[in-house]
């Protein structure tokens, strides 16, 4: 799992670590940044800080990743200018999550990728993204002050889609905090589910076992909600696939 940055630190994802450890997974935190200082790690919780935003190899030997939501993504990694309303943009958080990532692709390895975390599959794509939401009148309020463990709006799933099938439903509750979203949606990528006011909400790409996206934050509604746990409850029986099938292909070559 991706550590988040604030300010120039690491701040450690912990509504993340807990929905996965919740679902049966074994979390640990990979950063580009160091704790803020007089800040301590989690006893329970293994965590590598100050790695080298360039460097694939601290992925080692994970069978997943988890890329979590954060600030705005660098609007130059799309070709665009900055709007007045993007924030929080960190250069070196960019490149350390596109190498994470661009590795995880490369070795078929299952991705949850949460509200900035699909922003950031997007672009890794070839797709971009609205800056601001709210410049279109006719959007809902997505932007809600924290991620909530409580239900904003409804999504629509696409039927017959991995993620209609991980909720059990083509209708959902979901939370909201964002006001980013996809524009140009890479074509790697399928569309699978769309808010009330047709922002894009959830993907999957089509060309690897298990890579999805979704806009909202499950892990915050994790804790009380069925449907939100079962995501990260598919996420890791995907993991666990994905280490089963990289232990044969190692025991072939022996």
């Amino acid at each position: 799992m991706i550590g988040q940055w604030r300010r120039g630190y690491l701040r450690v994802p912990i509504p993340y670590t807990h929905a996965v450890e919740l679902a049966g997974g074994d979390p640990r935190v990979l950063s580009t940044f160091e704790l803020p200082p007089r800040e301590e790690a989690p006893e329970d919780l293994e965590i590598r800080t100050g790695l080298d935003p360039h460097d694939p190899s601290p992925l080692g030997d994970a069978c997943g990743l988890v890329i979590p939501g954060g600030g705005d993504i660098d609007p130059a990694l799309y070709g665009a200018r900055r709007h007045p309303r993007t924030h929080a943009v960190s250069q070196r958080r960019d490149r350390f999550e596109l190498t994470l990532l661009g590795e995880a692709l490369e070795r078929d390895m299952p991705v949850l990728a949460i509200c900035h975390g699909m922003q950031l599959l997007n672009v890794a794509e070839g797709g971009t993204l609205n800056q601001h939401l709210l410049d279109d009148a006719s959007k809902l309020d997505h932007y809600r002050d924290r991620p909530m463990a409580e239900p904003a709006h409804g999504v629509s799933l696409k039927e017959g889609s991995r993620l209609a099938e991980i909720m059990g439903s083509v209708s959902v509750a979901v939370n909201t905090h964002h006001h980013q979203g996809l524009d140009d949606v890479a074509s790697s990528l399928e569309p699978i589910g769309w808010s009330e006011d047709g922002v894009l909400e959830a993907v999957v790409d089509r060309g690897h076992t298990w890579v999805l996206g979704v806009q909202w934050h499950p892990e915050a509604m994790a804790p009380v909600d069925e449907n939100e746990l079962a995501i990260f409850r598919a996420f890791v029986e995907a993991t666990n696939a994905y280490r089963e099938r990289v232990s044969r292909v190692t025991a072939r070559s022996a």
